[in-house]
């Protein structure tokens, strides 16, 4: 169930114990539209997640991560620019987010990784395969 909390950001009562707690932000960085709006409606529709702001390139990234800081960054391996690794490598050294997971067309995501995503996850997974990542990069 969802819940407004008294500094006006949503929250959710846990089923297991009625505790509140707030909601993952999220940070959608694909380059393409239709990934990203996809991306962007799946999590919005999914209890747990917020999503703060949307990038199709590398600078949009950095700037919508400078400003609002989200819990998590969905990063695209392949953002235009200077890469979605250079990305990668400057959220997390600026620390703009706690969590990234870096999105990828190939099978391999070795070089995100070495960049400093968390996890990563092939383009085209199935969506219950996609939120399950998410959600086990949070936790861990």
């Amino acid at each position: 169930m969802r819940v407004t909390l008294r500094n006006g950001a949503l929250g959710h009562v846990s089923s297991a114990n009625g505790a509140v707690r707030t909601p993952t932000t999220v940070l959608v960085a694909v380059q393409s539209y239709e990934i990203r709006e996809g991306l962007v409606a799946m999590l919005s529709a999914r209890e747990g997640f917020q999503v703060v702001g949307e990038a199709s390139t590398c600078e949009e990234a950095l700037d919508v991560a400078r400003t609002h800081h989200p819990h998590l960054a969905l990063i695209d391996q392949e953002l235009p620019g200077l890469g979605g690794c250079w990305t990668i490598r400057a959220v997390q050294n600026e620390r703009l987010a706690q969590v990234i997971v870096a999105l990828g067309r190939r099978a391999d995501g070795v070089l995100a990784e070495v960049a400093g995503a968390q996890a990563y996850v092939q383009m085209g997974t199935a969506p219950r395969e996609l939120l399950s990542t998410l959600e086990a990069a949070i936790q861990a």
